[in-house]
């Protein structure tokens, strides 16, 4: 047969196919264009370097349609197919707007009973819906249009054969894929992240490749190999911190920390370099500069009495790029371990002596306790507070707020900090004995909009003409919100400290208040800092949070560290004004005294950062300042190295809930090394 004859043969049966198969083929462009419309708004990138998960997917789809009898049956499942596609894309899309920027991992899942709570609005893409929505429009009525005039499908026993050999080797196909993909995934060595090619975005594998993907690993590929004990034995007692110049200053001292949910410098700070769209874009030829930071004090006087006292440390090039869960963690642990559970849900009742609550209790026989304005088992805190960190209690908005005192309810009516300051100041600062309270507030978290119970705090922002309402810029609204909101905090700030003044506390206080996370609720802080992308000459700051350290009423001279530092620096800095040595090797941070300098690897974002860097991979560098060379990426791979070998410990501690049994070892050897600290202590009590 001539080669012109064989090529009319096989034409015609092309032909013949795609007229049988118009519904196939028009489901996998349906598809594949409703994946990559969700992938361009989630990375602006319409394609994926790694597809095969997802189009294997699809194939394996359509091989299923092969064994349906006809084309009304067929249109019906692509139809849902396609549906089912935008659904997923979009509930994805909504984590991934709600979240910053959080693409989905299998711990999420842990998150599952949280939801509603995180969400208090559903973010719509406009692009991503009105495109979805067309192709699913144009899909149901061409294919129907078109069900009668296709050639019935070839229902022979040779096709059906065809179509089994096909499916087999889709499947073997998918699932070596699988493999492939999660075969380099080690939870006990993790290096590989620094060296891995994906991206950390959708557009490697897509939405639905990568839940897949994401379903595959954290089923089959997230066993945590415990390893030699002795090995992890040594490696926890190797090391302990070095005394630095602030060491001890605050020995003896109780301790308060203060997580501001979303807290920002640009909530009360006027900074027209760093802040362009914050306070600094009201000043004019009428307004001048000083006028607006006059107001500011009038409108925050508890922030500036922080910021501004001389007793009062500013870590200010402190970064943070996690999630409040994960910030409260390292902030009370100085760790999180990298595994496919959140901690409050995987380990909640692990035995952790090194958290803050337990060492102090071990060393000084302190009490902690914990309060938080949002519900009691909100990121199951209810358990793992009490259990695995070790606080005496955990006070939540079910025994803080009645129907006289919470002021609200309903979409954006977050609990006001103020009121939980002022009815829970008794058990928060008590007098009786020296004590560690830590505080989580609501008030500032988002969605921003108007609230019944800051109309106030509207009203006196409206008296200094600060952020009044406009009708055309809904980025300066949301500010104006989220500056209401910080009023209040402010309030509650004012709260603690006029209670511990009028208590006798004030002296031998040692409080710390920090932003677990940036504003990024409805853009936020891209828009204060003018930063939207990482090519941005200074995207880094989209991260800097506050940090202030008010040593009692000491005077340390309020100094400004600049170094960098990150959450995870938060929880060995308080041990070190309190005089507590601590292993090293179970934290990710340093003293924000010493010499050394953190690196930060996100374990929400899967991104390391520093005040200079930012990647999730050395070959996929996404931000670089100018003036780092290639010494300082040489070092930012050494220091990235020692942490991630430590995560991989910690991540075996966890795994093997290393300390149930080691318990009474580690505290011996804590009190051992603070031998000097605990003699300190006796004799501030004699």
């Amino acid at each position: 047969m001539a080669f012109k004859d064989k090529a009319k043969i096989i034409g015609n049966a092309l032909l013949r196919f795609l007229k049988t198969n118009y519904l196939m083929v028009a489901y996998v462009f349906a598809s594949v264009f409703i994946e990559l419309t969700g992938i361009v708004v989630t990375s602006g990138r319409f394609y994926m370097t790694s597809p095969w998960l997802y189009l294997s997917l699809l194939a394996l789809m359509c091989l299923i349609s092969q064994y349906l009898p006809g084309h009304k049956s067929r249109y019906a499942f692509f139809m849902c197919l396609i549906i089912a596609n935008f659904v997923l894309d979009f509930v994805f899309l909504v984590i991934f707007d709600s979240t910053g920027g959080t693409i989905f991992d299998f711990a999420m899942l842990n998150l599952r009973q949280d939801a509603m709570q995180i969400m208090e609005y559903v973010p719509m893409s406009f692009t991503y819906i009105f495109v979805s929505a067309l192709i699913i429009v144009l899909y149901g009525t061409l294919g129907f249009m078109f069900i009668k005039r296709m050639p019935q499908p070839n229902s022979s026993v040779s096709a059906k054969v065809t179509t089994a050999a096909l499916g087999a080797v889709v499947i073997m196909g998918n699932v070596m894929l699988s493999v492939l993909g999660n075969i380099h995934y080690n939870s006990n060595d993790l290096n590989y992240k620094l060296y891995q090619t994906e991206t950390g975005t959708y557009s490697n594998k897509g939405i639905v490749g990568n839940l897949y993907n994401e379903i595959v690993r954290g089923l089959w590929f997230s066993d945590i190999d415990v390893g030699d004990l002795d090995e992890l034995h040594d490696f926890i007692y190797k090391n302990t911190s070095e005394r630095t110049d602030y060491t001890g200053k605050a020995a003896g001292y109780n301790v308060v920390t203060i997580l501001c949910e979303s807290f920002e410098w640009f909530t009360f700070l006027y900074d027209a370099d760093r802040y362009p769209n914050g306070f600094a874009a009201e000043a004019n030829d009428v307004r001048s500069a000083d006028d607006i930071k006059a107001a500011l004090r009038q409108l925050f006087p508890n922030f500036y009495r922080m910021y501004e006292s001389k007793s009062t440390i500013i870590l200010d090039n402190a970064h943070s790029l996690e999630k409040t869960d994960i910030s409260e963690n390292k902030a009370i642990l100085g760790n999180y371990p990298l595994l496919n559970q959140y901690v409050n849900y995987g380990y909640p009742e692990n035995t952790i002596p090194y958290s803050m609550p337990n060492v102090l209790k071990t060393l000084f026989n302190v009490e902690s306790n914990s309060f938080h304005n949002g519900s009691t088992t909100f990121y199951n805190r209810n358990i793992h507070h009490t259990h695995a960190l070790g606080f005496n209690s955990f006070t939540a908005s079910e025994q803080i707020y009645t129907e006289e005192n919470v002021g609200g309810g309903g979409l954006g009516e977050r609990n006001l900090d103020s009121i939980m300051f002022d009815t829970c100041k008794a058990e928060m600062f008590p007098t009786d004995r020296r004590f560690n309270t830590f505080i989580t507030t609501i008030t500032m978290h988002g969605q921003y909009a108007e609230r019944d119970n800051l109309q106030a705090n509207y009203a006196k922002m409206d008296s200094y003409g600060i952020l009044p309402y406009d009708e055309d810029n809904e980025d300066a609204n949301a500010l104006r919100y989220y500056c209401a909101a910080g009023m209040d905090t402010d309030k509650a700030i004012g709260i603690m400290l006029d209670y511990l003044d009028e208590k006798g506390l004030a002296d031998n206080t040692l409080i710390t208040m920090f932003g677990d996370h940036n504003a990024y609720y409805q853009g936020i802080s891209n828009y204060v800092k003018n930063v939207y992308f990482s090519s941005h000459a200074n995207y880094t700051e989209l991260y800097r949070v506050p940090v202030m350290i008010k040593v009692g009423n000491r005077d340390m001279g309020n100094p400004h560290i600049n170094k960098f530092t990150c959450v995870a620096d938060i929880y060995p800095t308080i041990l070190d004004l309190l005089d507590v040595t601590v292993f090293t090797n179970l934290t990710y941070g340093v003293s924000a005294f010493s010499d050394e300098e953190s690196i930060l690897y996100s374990r929400a974002y899967d991104r390391f950062l520093t005040d200079k860097v930012f990647f999730n991979s050395l070959s996929n560098v996404l931000y670089k300042a100018a003036d780092v060379d290639s010494d300082y990426i040489k070092e930012i791979e050494e220091r990235a190295t020692v942490l991630l070998n430590k995560i991989s410990h910690v991540n075996r501690i966890f795994a093997a809930d290393y300390f149930k049994k080691n318990k009474n070892e580690f505290n011996t050897l804590l009190r051992s090394v603070n031998e000097h600290a605990l003699g300190t202590a006796k004799s501030a009590d004699a």
